[in-house]
């Protein structure tokens, strides 16, 4: 006999999983552990945020450029797979080195006034991954919730976060307003974690004008 019903998950928010083809190319070796990050930053944590200066010793220039090409090829390649826009760049990328007792408070990446808006935001998994804390900020959902939801048929959608599985070589695409955090475990404390994080645009087509029915 058929159920005489079904669950419908409305509205979520999308998340693209990506096999970076070409992450074989960039391993990076341990370095010692060090809290460098932007002062309004509060976990310790060591970031080039927002992008990978010319004389980085761990990254250098060519190797950031070449990452940042590869990163947008295969984000273009799947796109056009999923019928996503793909006329992107990218606006920024850095990486993020934690060991233990590192992390990163609850944050998104909407940008300040003036500053371009992402079309999508990313995280590339390079070195001992582990899961990034996504939250779900709409507080309603509570008013919904009983006893034992969690193991019911409605707790995925009830979830106040979750935390997709990851492993090296896995790009995470996002909306830049989703909030997440990096919270510390102990594999960190000799295995340090290392993640390039960055946001992409999307640009707009060349226009083209006509005049006196010529297209130039």
């Amino acid at each position: 006999m058929s159920e005489n019903f079904e669950l419908i998950g409305y509205f979520p928010i999308p998340i693209i999983k990506i096999k970076f083809n070409n992450h074989y190319k960039y391993n990076f070796s341990e370095v010692e552990k060090r809290d460098h990050k932007p002062q309004s930053w509060g976990d310790p944590v060591h970031t080039t945020f927002p992008g990978i200066p010319e004389d980085d010793p761990i990254v250098p220039s060519i190797v950031r450029d070449n990452l940042t090409k590869d990163l947008k090829d295969s984000i273009v390649n799947v796109f056009k797979k999923i019928s996503l826009p793909t006329t992107i760049d990218f606006i920024n990328l850095w990486y993020n080195i934690y060991h233990d007792n590192q992390g990163q408070e609850k944050h998104s990446h909407l940008c300040l006034v003036g500053e371009p808006t992402p079309f999508w935001s990313g995280i590339y998994y390079n070195k001992n991954a582990s899961p990034t804390k996504f939250y779900n900020d709409n507080r309603m959902i509570d008013t919904q919730k009983y006893i034992g939801y969690e193991k019911g048929p409605i707790g995925s959608c009830l979830s106040n976060y979750g935390s997709p599985k990851v492993e090296d070589g896995d790009i995470l695409l996002f909306p830049p307003y989703l909030e997440h955090s990096v919270t510390s475990t102990p594999e960190h404390k000799n295995n340090m974690r290392m993640t390039f994080s960055f946001n992409i645009k999307l640009e707009a087509r060349p226009s083209h004008n006509v005049y006196n029915g010529i297209l130039y």
